[in-house]
Formats: C-alpha cells, sequence, structure tokens
C-alpha cells in the first residue's frame, strides 16, 4: 500500500490515531519530523540512529527493528499505547468528542 502523504503536507495537524502497518507509523514520524522542522540528521544527532535506517523507517520499510523504532519515536517526542482491539475508536471519538466541544 503505496503512501499517499507526500513531503507537500502543509497542515498544521498530525493525523495521530490508529497505526496499523509500518508505512502508517513511518508517515505519521514523518510528518511529526517535519512539523517540528527537523531533519533526519537532527534525529540523528538527538537519537543516534543512521539517517539510512530513519529514512528506511519513514518509507515504512517492515525490517526495521522494533528497538530502533522506539528510539526514533522517542527522539520525536512521540509514544506508543496499545490496547485491546477495539478499545482505540473508543478513545478516538472521545478525544474527537471533547475537541468538538472546545470549537
Amino acid at each position: 500500500m503505496k503512501p499517499n502523504i507526500t513531503n507537500r503536507y502543509k497542515s498544521q495537524e498530525i493525523p495521530y490515531g490508529k497505526v496499523r502497518s509500518p508505512a502508517a507509523l513511518g508517515q505519521l514520524a514523518r510528518l511529526e519530523r517535519k512539523h517540528q522542522k527537523l531533519t533526519l540528521d537532527g534525529i540523528y544527532s538527538a537519537s543516534g540512529l543512521t539517517t539510512r535506517f530513519l529514512s528506511e523507517f519513514e518509507r515504512g520499510k517492515p525490517n526495521a527493528s522494533l528497538g530502533r523504532v522506539m528510539d526514533a519515536l522517542q527522539a520525536l517526542g512521540l509514544e506508543m499505547l496499545v490496547l485491546p482491539r477495539g478499545e482505540a475508536e473508543r478513545l478516538l471519538s472521545q478525544r474527537e468528542s471533547v475537541r468538538n466541544t472546545r470549537d
């Protein structure tokens, strides 16, 4: 499945939420990095992960090791949450309700 998000992503809104594939996680990490105006070299400096690995991770290569992926997410200030199936939809729905109440 080819990502449909490009480097021209301009919105300030990052599509946080359910991640079901390496490609989706890589897209989210890339968007967060660009939102923070960081380069791959900047993440390398913060995490010690090679720019090659970071690039492959952002492109959704499924051979990335989980430990290194977690290091990359931590360098971006992101964390993963593992929930029982169906629980993510409930939490995302609640989050959206709170956001709509504030607007």
